[in-house]
């Protein structure tokens, strides 16, 4: 009987435990020390394309970038070689294409892609699908969008930092080929009928993301149709994979690390594991 007692608290201890290594503030700015780190580091989520009236550089996130001597992004936006490894990146791996995946709608979805990209499908027939995808959110938001990461990058060439990524493109690139082609292809076409609830969905996680809201945007995430099956590839993995980069790195020197928000939040995310390993990570409040 005192061994069963014993071993529901010790149930219970982990589970708390587990809980309190999630965070529950809202804010996109987060610091880490201890566990070695002799100055501090900072996670910022981001969100990859906004409309440029809606981003504005808080002053306590320029303050606490500028104590920072590098600056990490998903991936090393000033790599040379970027564009070409980004080209070969994009080709499906197998004689796979477009109109053999999409079939009798593939003409449908031609024409609303070709009016909301302004390429026509033909000249990305073996691209994967995922990353088509991607091609349409600009146009989701009725602006000419601009990137988080895009600023961050222009304050760390004016400061004349170095920028590195959490993972290669090589990696990045590499995750669409773990997921089906045919089942991407079954989103792609989703995601063109029905441009109108895509657009709603979209802003939904917008509005989540300008209240700060990590969680709340970790569980939106997880919770798109076709999405929780791949949650593991697309969000868990690669932030297990992040979590010895930004450890090692933070207690060589203060770095400002910048990547989507939605690894940020959630039991699995990147502020829960790094508070596992041992790092103290703190909410920096901003309005």
């Amino acid at each position: 009987m005192k061994k069963s007692f014993l071993s529901l608290m010790a149930i219970l201890s982990f589970v708390a435990n587990t809980q309190a290594q999630v965070p529950t503030e809202k804010t996109l700015l987060w610091q880490v020390s201890g566990k070695g780190i002799t100055k501090p580091s900072f996670l910022f989520g981001t969100i990859h394309l906004m409309c440029p009236d809606q981003m504005k550089m808080p002053d306590v996130v320029k303050e606490k970038f500028n104590t920072t001597g590098e600056l990490f992004l998903e991936i090393d936006l000033d790599d040379p070689n970027m564009m070409k490894e980004m080209m070969l990146g994009m080709q499906m791996k197998d004689s796979s294409t477009l109109e053999k995946l999409i079939g009798n709608k593939y003409d449908s979805v031609n024409t609303i892609f070709q009016r909301t990209t302004g390429l026509p499908l033909k000249m990305l027939n073996t691209a994967k699908p995922f990353l088509l995808m991607s091609m349409v959110y600009p146009s989701l938001l009725g602006c000419t969008p601009v990137s988080w990461e895009s600023v961050f990058q222009k304050m760390a060439s004016d400061k004349g930092l170095e920028i590195k990524g959490l993972e290669r493109l090589q990696d990045q690139m590499e995750v669409f080929d773990k997921i089906p082609y045919k089942v991407q292809s079954e989103m792609l076409v989703k995601m063109m009928l029905n441009l109108d609830s895509s657009k709603k969905d979209f802003s939904q996680m917008l509005e989540v993301y300008k209240k700060k809201d990590i969680n709340e945007l970790n569980i939106l995430t997880a919770k798109e149709e076709d999405f929780d099956e791949y949650e593991n590839i697309l969000l868990n993995d690669r932030n297990h994979n992040w979590i010895p980069v930004i450890g090692e790195q933070a207690k060589k020197m203060p770095t400002f690390f910048a990547f989507g928000a939605a690894h940020m939040g959630g039991e699995k995310g990147v502020i829960s594991l790094l508070r596992k390993e041992g790092f103290t990570v703190k909410p920096v409040f901003y309005q």
